[in-house]
């Protein structure tokens, strides 16, 4: 109580003489930065917070009767307590940065131009870290270096970056920031046509190509199965006719068959599964149905080998192909369709991937209540996606992103997917306020909640007036084709503003169920998750209320990307040390917590989160259990569930 008090009514005196309230959280970023410049292993939160606990315990006594102190003399006590405890190696880091940081000061008279050496200084600092690299590497890492620290220095208002260093809020991928790009997109390729599969194939692969040359992180192929099933049928009755007029000539029946007859017969066609009954006023006799049958059968096995062919080249592209600033993170979607071709690719593709995990592939099913094949696609053990339609407020255009952000926006009275995009993220560290703050001082949580909130939402705002101040000629390629929704009216040389207004800026939360963890102090299950549901509900409301204030789609989801919620935890580890709570490796997600619980529980739960927020329920399963677990989900009402095999 005594440190509280001393801490919280001490003055930070800058070098430029401006004065602030001590900030403790500053201090301990300060010495974990040195520690992660030093060391490979960076899970070094247990020295960290040795080091920051002697700190603040030195400042609380030694400044127990003082007002004010200085920078200078915080950076003398954090050497002082380096040396102490014996990290030699860390203190002669933390003092030749803190030598450079005064020379780049008094080399550079600005502040952001003082700042953005700090970029340079990085680049050398980690030089370790870039040993193994190729030249062209290094490069890239030099320029994603200084991308990053431009936009700290020049992009982003210091209030969001200080709240992004402290780690009360994480800004998605800064170092794509100055860029301008957008995140991800759902990509309508309805437009793009073909009458050959592997030109189709090569079309697609050149698509996604070019998608990640300007967003940062994933896209979804919608409906692959509507996609493919236009051009096989194409192909397909291109061949089969012929095929069928060559050998008719061949066996000398072409002066028998009404060649002109027969191809407007085939062209009609809208299925593979041809019947022979309908061609009898054609074929007058058993032996042309004979080669009717032949051919068609030939002709039916070579077009679904090429169907194999190619989107096992696709699948294996899309996998191994690496991007120079995009993850290589992409979703396949297929339609709820039940028809014959739809089925066939879908066959195709669950062959395919019953033979090799590729992990930068995620599959989408959306299904009504058909479940055929999808025991053997969940058995191939690669990351699957199940949307049930039927538990879905809308059944039509409905698709989703592997980072579990569901996506299907009432757009001007539209339902749709189609050509979505997400414009970017801000993800709040909700673990930081639990730990904070007790129920008894539940107000003032919510108080700092609603602050958090305005703050994330703020700093999408200004990323998206970034994003949205380029021309359609900046974007070589996305907003061609209308693969993105309403692009077809976007004309050249105006700005993308109205394009992008369709997009989804996104607030992400982590460590839910460890905020409700600590404010509650205690393990009861019932209690934690309905803690849990109305911090969301509370969020929620906030987020409905930016939408309807400035006409733009702000998105409630959970962060499920373990890097993220690992950096968040490791920071607070430094502050509040190896408690209970944070006692694992990175901050867990809502599904860690339910599959803990019994199913009834389990799926009673799920389904509120998802009735509230953009929550994908995540479960791994016995390979002997998937149709059990599908079908008990379906019962259950649940909206989307994420499958993988133990």
């Amino acid at each position: 109580m005594k440190e509280k008090e001393v801490l919280e009514n001490l003055v930070v005196v800058k070098r430029s003489g401006q004065r602030v309230s001590f900030n403790s959280v500053k201090i301990a970023i300060a010495i974990k930065q040195a520690f992660d410049s030093f060391e490979e292993d960076t899970n070094n939160e247990k020295k960290v917070n040795k080091v920051y606990n002697q700190v603040l315990n030195y400042i609380t006594t030694v400044y127990e009767n003082r007002k004010t102190i200085n920078v200078e003399d915080i950076q003398d006590i954090i050497e002082d307590n380096l040396k102490k405890c014996g990290y030699h190696e860390v203190y002669k880091r933390f003092n030749e940065y803190r030598l450079q940081r005064a020379a780049s000061r008094e080399a550079f008279s600005i502040k952001e131009q003082h700042k953005f050496v700090k970029a340079v200084e990085k680049i050398g600092l980690n030089a370790k870290n870039y040993q193994e690299n190729t030249p062209i590497d290094l490069l890239l890492n030099f320029g994603k270096t200084i991308s990053q620290e431009f936009a700290r220095a020049y992009l982003i208002e210091s209030k969001y970056n200080r709240a992004h260093e402290e780690g009360r809020i994480y800004i998605e991928d800064i170092k794509s920031y100055a860029l301008k790009t957008t995140a991800s997109s759902i990509i309508d390729l309805s437009s793009i046509t073909s009458n050959d599969i592997t030109e189709y194939t090569l079309k697609i692969l050149n698509i996604i190509d070019h998608f990640k040359e300007e967003q940062y992180m994933e896209q979804t192929i919608m409906n692959i199965d509507n996609l493919y099933e236009k051009v096989i049928l194409t192909e397909y009755k291109d061949k089969l006719f012929n095929n069928l007029k060559m050998f008719f000539k061949i066996v000398g029946l072409e002066n028998f068959i009404d060649n002109a007859k027969l191809q407007g017969k085939i062209l009609a066609e809208k299925t593979l599964a041809i019947n022979i009954e309908d061609y009898n006023d054609i074929l007058l006799n058993k032996f042309s149905k004979e080669v009717f049958i032949e051919v068609y059968n030939n002709v039916f096995i070579n077009i679904k080998d090429k169907l194999k062919k190619n989107l096992e080249e696709l699948i294996n592209r899309l996998n191994n192909k690496t991007y120079k600033i995009s993850n290589s993170k992409i979703n396949i979607s297929f339609s709820a369709d039940n028809h014959y071709e739809s089925n066939l690719i879908k066959e195709t593709y669950t062959e395919i991937l019953s033979n090799k995990v590729y992990k930068n592939i995620t599959t989408i099913i959306k299904i009504n209540s058909d479940f055929k094949n999808l025991e053997k696609l969940i058995s191939s053990k690669n990351d699957i996606i199940i949307i049930y339609l039927k538990n879905n407020e809308y059944k039509d255009e409905f698709d989703c992103l592997s980072d579990e952000l569901i996506i299907n926006n009432n757009i001007n009275g539209e339902n749709t997917a189609r050509g979505k995009i997400k414009l970017s993220t801000v993800t709040i560290n909700l673990a930081r306020l639990g730990l904070k703050y007790s129920i008894n001082r539940i107000d003032e949580f919510y108080k700092e909640l609603e602050e958090t909130l305005e703050l994330s939402k703020n700093a999408l705002l200004q990323r998206y007036d970034l994003q949205a101040s380029l021309y359609k000629e900046n974007y070589k390629y996305i907003f061609e084709n209308n693969m993105i929704y309403d692009s077809k009216k976007l004309e050249d040389n105006k700005r993308v503003r109205k394009v992008l207004r369709n997009g989804i800026l996104n607030i992400s939360f982590s460590g839910l169920i460890e905020a409700s963890e600590a404010l509650l102090q205690n393990n009861n299950e019932t209690k934690i998750m309905d803690l849990s549901l109305e911090i969301v509900k509370f969020m929620q409301e906030k987020i409905l209320g930016y939408s309807n204030e400035l006409k733009l789609n702000f998105v409630l989801s959970e962060e499920s990307n373990n890097l993220i919620n690992k950096k968040l935890l490791g920071l607070d580890k430094t502050m509040y040390g190896n408690i209970e709570i944070l006692k694992k490796e990175n901050y867990g997600t809502i599904s860690d917590y339910l599959n803990k619980l019994e199913d009834n529980l389990k799926y009673k739960y799920a389904i509120k989160f998802q009735n509230i927020c953009c929550f994908n329920l995540f479960i791994i399963v016995n390979k002997s259990k998937i149709l059990e677990e599908i079908y008990l989900a379906n019962k259950n009402k649940i909206k989307i569930m994420r499958v993988m095999i133990k």
